[in-house]
């Protein structure tokens, strides 16, 4: 399992709005934000490559989120 600490950039007021659109997104824990345009979050998934995929997709279906930049990855070996 590839555990990863991720900001979510959005487009600048939407924070909220993206925030909560990503509750029901498998593996994913919301952490924080900035209020304004960024959230914290942490980021679980099988593989590098299917976690990868996933970040692509949500950049790619929602207007509001400008980028996903990690900020730790890691490996749970449990």
């Amino acid at each position: 399992m590839i555990v990863t600490g991720v900001v979510i950039q959005t487009v600048p007021g939407r924070q909220a709005d993206v925030s909560a659109r990503l509750l029901d997104v498998p593996g994913l824990q919301l952490k924080g934000g900035n209020g304004e345009d960024k959230i914290a979050a942490v980021w679980s998934a099988e593989t590098a490559q299917s976690l990868e995929e996933i970040v692509e997709a949500l950049i790619d279906l929602d207007e509001d989120v400008l980028g996903v930049f990690p900020t730790f990855v890691g490996e749970d070996e449990d």
